[in-house]
């Protein structure tokens, strides 16, 4: 297991957080690698594309996104967690609060979600037919 997380650790990057940061968040970050897609929210254009990427952490109030673009600090994004199986587990809105390039050229930005969209399974329901007595 150790070999893993060496592993995502080369991939990703370190996971470093000040104490000042630490204290200063309101929910715990979680080191969680999850497939994330993100686009400018409200779209402008038929022809923007989505963006993808990794998450290094996540919360209930944002994340670090690992990606190959970065996006303008204060822009506004529709981001989509997908779970291990793929399904999208997170629809959210969220605002670019900071971005930094990496040592190997990869940008880091880091996002707090404004308003997220539950995604539940659909429900079955049964009408209650009456007794003819």
């Amino acid at each position: 297991m150790l070999e893993a997380t060496g592993q995502l650790s080369l991939d990703f990057g370190r996971i470093e957080s000040t104490p000042r940061l630490q204290s200063a968040r309101k929910a715990r970050r979680v080191a969680t690698v999850r497939l994330v897609e993100f686009a400018p929210f409200p779209r402008e254009r038929r022809d923007e594309q989505w963006g993808v990427g990794f998450t290094l952490d996540l919360s209930s109030q944002g994340a670090c996104l690992r990606t190959k673009e970065a996006v303008q600090v204060g822009s506004l994004l529709r981001v989509v967690v997908r779970g291990v199986d793929g399904r999208p587990t997170l629809d959210s809105i969220a605002r670019v609060v900071w971005h930094a390039r990496g040592n190997l050229g990869e940008v880091r930005m880091g996002v707090s979600m404004l308003a997220c969209r539950t995604r539940r399974p659909l429900g079955v329901r049964t009408k209650k037919t009456a007794v003819a007595a």
